[in-house]
Formats: structure tokens, C-alpha cells, sequence
């Protein structure tokens, strides 16, 4: 009997050894290794008193998003780019973002670029540095999806596979799907820790637009969790507009990360008409905003003016969840779920009444 626990007991040793040597061997060089293991953003122990003033500026990030070019992996997308059947399309399209890229970097802006499966493809096939290019300019790459046949975990093995190192970002939840989403991450995590855009189907009017941060809770979305895995990053009217960004400055909440989300994708940058390889449809004129020169030039101006509004601070969404985790026991989550801020129109009409080009 003495025997047989003593037995046990070292082989109880050389188990949890092995475990412990196992978990501890981690090729740093390997980014899916790294990646994938270390949790940033968990749920954190705080003893929560009284809360001490803080007031964040208004963090601003520049979302870029590509969607899948076919639906349940057989129905080609219409006004969606072919970008992997379609080599001198894409090329267009990366040349132009890193044009873009280039442009926002010289600001000391960020860009979070959130990709999906055919984009990444894409970039695989046709343009292999295009993500570790962006990756050098300080920018950040994200897994976009919205999982007609391809779950987010396959989209960020995508970008991988394309020479990217994706962040902790999932994007493209509906306001529904989102509980089951969490469910869903629970089996990856940490590879997925901040939750991004979540929205409405077709960016409907009423979708839900606060410019803030918390952990969403399982049974309510809009209600904090303090224990909750997850991290979610309001962006705000999410509208390309000066006068919407300085309501937001204007409407600070002290004791909460401020946020906001100026958007744009690859598919208003358009080619020259007659351009070889580019079909007509992915073309506009050189004098109009569509084209991908004067698209750049716009965003220049805009930014140049954000440069220099006061208390608006650029950051990449990991640059924000940093933020939060760093103040969260000093933030007040004690807010009404029931009067979280709604839009009032559609996305492409907000972006319109903004007066964006």
C-alpha cells in the first residue's frame, strides 16, 4: 500500500512536470505559437472603491474591412472585388492600400485592416508581403468574418497562411449572433479576446453605436461583466465626419475609454477606366472621388484636420484594449443598457448625411 502511493506519487511529479515543460515551450519565433497561446486582455481581480477621476481622450481608429467575394463558398458576390480569381484586380487594390497605409502612417494614424478568407487568398497567391508590409508601418491586421461557410478560426489561420500575424480582434458579429459567437471563441481562446462591429445585418438603422468600452456580459451584450473574457470596443456613429467626431470629443464620459471609428474598404479605390486586367465596373473617372488617388488625397485632408483636434488620440484597437486593461479598476460601468446610443439610418446613409464622398 505504501508502495503504490509513493508510485503515484512520482508519477504524479513527472505528470504535472511534463505539463508545466510542455506549456513552457513556446517557439517565440513561431507566430502561431505565440499568438495563440498568450491571453492579453483576460478578465482582471480589482477591488473596485471609490473611483478616482479619469478622463480618457477620444481614441480614434481607422477600421479597413474586405469581405468575402463568394457566399457559402459557390455564389459568386455581386459589388464585391473577385480578389483571388483575379490577380491584376488585386494587385490594383493592395498597391492602392499601401498607398493609403504609407499616407495614414505618415499622421502617426492606425489602421486595424480586417480580412476575410478570399482576401487572404488572395494576398497568398498574388501579393505575399502585403500583410507583413502593413504589419511594419505600425498597422494591424484583423479576422473579419461574417461565416457564410468560413468561421473566423479558418479566416485567421488564412492570414497566417498569407504571412500576416493577426491580432486578438474578431469582427463582424450581428447584434443576434453575438452570445453565440462567445460560445463559439470560447474553444479558441485567447486567439480571439476583443469583439469589434458588432451591428445589425446590413448596417440597418437602430444599430447600436456607443463609443466605449466593457466586457460584455453573456446574457446582455450592452451590460458589463467584470468577469467576462471579452473585450468590446465601441466605435461611435462610426461615420467619416469632422462635426461627428468633434460631438463625440464634446461628449466625453469621464471614467470610460472614449472611442470612435472612421471606416473605409478596399473597394472605393478605384482603377483608371481602360486599366489592363480591371473590369469596368472596378473603374471611375480620374477627377472623381471613387478613383483611388483623389480617395487618398480626401483622407489626407481629413486627417491633416484631426491632427490637429484637440483630445482626439490615434490607436489601434490592441493600443485601446491595452488602455482599458491598464485603467479598468478605475472605470465606471454603471450605465443604463436599456439607453445605449442607436443610429438613426442606415450605415451608407449616415456616411452620406456626414458628407463623405
Amino acid at each position: 500500500m505504501c508502495r503504490k502511493q509513493i508510485t503515484f506519487s512520482v508519477m504524479l511529479l513527472l505528470t504535472v512536470t511534463i505539463i508545466l515543460t510542455t506549456s513552457c515551450n513556446i517557439d517565440e519565433d513561431d507566430p502561431k505559437q505565440v499568438i495563440n497561446k498568450t491571453p492579453l486582455f483576460g478578465p482582471q481581480e480589482y477591488e473596485q472603491d471609490e473611483l478616482e477621476q479619469f478622463t480618457s481622450p477620444l481614441y480614434l481608429t481607422i477600421i479597413i474591412h474586405t469581405e468575402e467575394d463568394i457566399s457559402k463558398c459557390k455564389n459568386p458576390k455581386a459589388r464585391i472585388p473577385d480578389y483571388d480569381g483575379n490577380e491584376e484586380l488585386t494587385l490594383h487594390f493592395t498597391n492602392a492600400m499601401r498607398e493609403f497605409a504609407e499616407m495614414v502612417a505618415s499622421h502617426n494614424a492606425k489602421i486595424n485592416f480586417g480580412t476575410d478568407w478570399t482576401y487572404s487568398n488572395a494576398i497568398e497567391l498574388y501579393d505575399p508581403t502585403f500583410y507583413t508590409d502593413l504589419e511594419a508601418m505600425g498597422h494591424e491586421i484583423d479576422a473579419h468574418a461574417h461565416e457564410s461557410c468560413i468561421l473566423y478560426h479558418e479566416v485567421r489561420e488564412d492570414i497566417v497562411d498569407a504571412g500576416g500575424t493577426p491580432t486578438k480582434v474578431a469582427s463582424g458579429m450581428t447584434e443576434g449572433d453575438i452570445y453565440d459567437q462567445m460560445e463559439y471563441f470560447d474553444k479558441y481562446y485567447p486567439e480571439f479576446e476583443l469583439l469589434w462591429g458588432v451591428a445589425l445585418a446590413e448596417h440597418t438603422a437602430g444599430e447600436e453605436t456607443s463609443g466605449w468600452v466593457w466586457r460584455p456580459s453573456r446574457d446582455n451584450w450592452l451590460e458589463h461583466d467584470p468577469e467576462g473574457k471579452y473585450i468590446h470596443i465601441g466605435h461611435g456613429e462610426y461615420a467619416n465626419s469632422i462635426e461627428y467626431i468633434q460631438n463625440s470629443v464634446d461628449n466625453i464620459k469621464p471614467n470610460y475609454i472614449n472611442t470612435y471609428a472612421v471606416f473605409t474598404n478596399p473597394r472605393e479605390f478605384l482603377a483608371a477606366p481602360g486599366t489592363p486586367g480591371i473590369p469596368d465596373e472596378w473603374t471611375a473617372e480620374t477627377d472623381s472621388y471613387d478613383y483611388w488617388e483623389k480617395r487618398i488625397e480626401w483622407w489626407d485632408q481629413f486627417l491633416t484636420e484631426l491632427d490637429d483636434m484637440e483630445d482626439v488620440e490615434y490607436a489601434s484597437l490592441t493600443d485601446i484594449a491595452n488602455t482599458f486593461l491598464e485603467n479598468e479598476d478605475n472605470l465606471d460601468f454603471d450605465y443604463d443598457t436599456e439607453n445605449h446610443p442607436r443610429s438613426d439610418s442606415p450605415g451608407p446613409s449616415r456616411q452620406i448625411k456626414a458628407g463623405y464622398p
